[in-house]
């Protein structure tokens, strides 16, 4: 080990030295470099940080208070009250309807027209490329209806009678 070292030495001695130069040998011949030292990012989201939880805190909502945020959502938002006024109204309005239709259509039973939406609809074939002539007249089937539709609303009205009675 003490031959290690003495030969480390010998090596160590043999090595050239570099000389060395120090900043304080110039004595002030030349001038030192401006440097524009600014805050760094970490200081300025430091101090941006504190300030916006002083602003946070300064808006925040009182004891029993809600806040704009939520306020703001809670417009937007369909509130049960809300669907069960709508919902009432148009249950309102439906009821009314019916009850309409029903004054109307059973105001009288003797003249009521028994509307068929299109008497092609008792033929089996489409009702295109037709030649003039072809189509059968149905107004004996519409009329057939008709009469069937006057004595039903007869029978009706004398049961109803007897049962009043």
């Amino acid at each position: 080990m003490f031959a290690a070292r003495q030969r480390a030495g010998q090596i160590a001695r043999q090595l050239p030295r570099t000389a060395r130069t120090y900043a304080s040998d110039a004595h002030g011949h030349h001038k030192a470099a401006e440097v524009n030292e600014s805050f760094g990012k970490g200081s300025i989201a430091t101090v941006a940080a504190f300030f916006g939880g002083v602003l946070l805190y300064q808006f925040a909502p009182k004891q029993g208070e809600d806040s704009s945020v939520s306020s703001l959502i809670n417009k937007y938002l369909s509130r049960k009250e809300d669907w069960e006024e709508t919902n009432a109204l148009h249950t309102r309005a439906m009821e009314q309807a019916g009850f309409d239709r029903n004054l109307f259509e059973n105001a009288s039973n003797q003249h009521r027209f028994v509307d068929v939406s299109y008497p092609e609809a008792f033929q089996s074939h489409a009702p295109r490329n037709i030649q003039a002539g072809h189509l059968v007249n149905l107004d004996h089937v519409v009329e057939h209806y008709k009469q069937k539709h006057l004595q039903d609303e007869e029978r009706k009205a004398r049961k109803l009678a007897e049962q009043k009675a």
